[in-house]
């Protein structure tokens, strides 16, 4: 697993709480492409619960995730991880989030109830966790320490040359640190607030090499598809958070629908498309067909119907799936902590501990670090509007009804399991 893929991946499973609670966000990678000798489950569960902590300490404001990594000493790279942010914020909130990382503090005003400076060692990783309040300045959570890793090597980076892209986006913050990057890469960046602004651009001056777009209402992926089939050499591109809706449609259209944040590799995958060192004239007029490498990914089916057992891992495993089965709440806690899966697949009414309460015990042990993240779905008779809440409430990703639909099943796992985009080699 590559450090920056891994880092990318679990600011996604973050994002969309931050956009929930209208943070703007912004996201960062600085250092070399690190292949990463057995990172495990853990790591991921290490960074994802100082990223959660950061989110959970702010009501508005700014939140920013970036990573640092220094190339590798006789096989270990140091790396350095801030979730910072600044804004609203209730001291009682912070306070919360220190607890349950179990941050011993070292400085701090015991009567106003505030902490200036704490610090732990990471339970996951053998890291370095440290806290700092700034005041007006923001938060920092930190983690610090060593990987067992290698530098990959390229024959060259890849430049842009001056290409044009746009970027539209009604609100800021919402590509993140995209713009900056694509510069960093050599491209030559314009901005637009509305697709329609870009969409009648188009027709009065020469269209740019990539255009990608944030989704804000919900009704982008139509407009973006009539320019990507008037403009086939534009690369079109929609921007979406992790569970978007819009994410059923991957693999259904000529649109490149990608979750925020970008990763590097992705940006690059861009600029090898328009870099005249590993394109041709003839390529760069039509956009690369979207590529998506669908990993074999591990679903746990939790369910005490031996009948739905059978029926669900048939359909996951059609549908490329490995899969592993709980009977109850319990089984599925004590599965989950041998071995995480990607994705739960989630009974809602079971003996011995239902699918609410096993749902609430999982998003605890991921928020302290003791999981790492992963998607859980509801799978019930039981399709009323009072159980979705509770589903929701409980921490639960998504909703399907029993007898599941192959096409719904599939459609779900697409939305919260997307397939990584495939990077070409550079």
């Amino acid at each position: 697993m590559e450090f920056s893929e891994l880092f990318t991946q679990s600011a996604r499973d973050v994002l969309p709480h931050a956009r929930s609670k209208g943070l703007v966000t912004y996201f960062d990678y600085r250092g070399p492409q690190l292949e990463l000798h057995d990172p495990g489950p853990y790591l991921r569960a290490g960074i994802h619960r100082i990223l959660l902590g950061i989110v959970d300490c702010f009501d508005a404001g700014f939140v920013m995730f970036s990573a640092e990594a220094e190339p590798p000493v006789f096989g270990r790279s140091s790396i350095l991880i801030h979730a910072a942010g600044t804004g609203a914020h209730r001291p009682s909130d912070v306070l919360g989030v220190l607890q349950r990382l179990q941050l011993v503090a070292e400085d701090a005003d015991v009567a106003q109830g505030l902490v200036a400076r704490a610090q732990a060692p990471c339970p996951v990783t053998a890291g370095s966790v440290q806290f700092v309040d700034a005041g007006l300045d923001g938060l920092v959570i930190s983690l610090s320490g060593e990987l067992a890793a290698e530098e990959i090597a390229f024959e060259h980076s890849p430049d842009a040359g001056g290409s044009v892209a746009w970027l539209v986006s009604p609100l800021p913050g919402a590509l993140d640190s995209v713009e900056t990057r694509l510069r960093h890469l050599g491209w030559h960046v314009a901005s637009f607030e509305q697709l329609g602004e870009a969409a009648a651009a188009l027709s009065t001056g020469s269209p740019p090499m990539l255009m990608i777009a944030a989704e804000h209402s919900g009704q982008e992926l139509p407009l973006l598809q009539q320019i990507a089939q008037d403009l086939p050499g534009l690369w079109t591109v929609l921007a979406v958070v992790a569970g978007s809706d819009t994410l059923r449609f991957r693999r259904k259209c000529s649109v490149d629908i990608r979750v925020l944040p970008f990763s590097p590799l992705e940006l690059e995958r861009f600029t090898a498309h328009v870099d005249t060192r590993t394109s041709t004239a003839l390529s760069r007029l039509t956009s690369p067909a979207p590529l998506y490498m669908q990993e074999s990914r591990r679903v746990l089916v939790v369910d005490d119907n031996v009948v739905n057992q059978i029926v669900a891992r048939g359909q996951l495993e059609a549908l490329g799936y490995e899969v592993v089965v709980a009977g109850d709440g319990i089984e599925a806690l004590d599965s989950c902590c041998d071995e995480p899966p990607d994705m739960v697949l989630m009974d809602v009414d079971m003996p011995v501990m239902d699918g609410l309460e096993a749902s609430e015990h999982l998003r605890s042990l991921q928020r302290v670090g003791n999981l790492p993240p992963f998607p859980i779905v509801a799978a019930t008779a039981g399709d009323t509007e009072v159980r979705r809440k509770a589903c929701l409430k409980a921490g639960m990703d998504g909703y399907l009804s029993k007898p599941m639909d192959l096409q719904a099943l599939a459609d779900e796992l697409h939305r919260v399991l997307p397939g990584r985009p495939i990077s070409v080699e550079l």
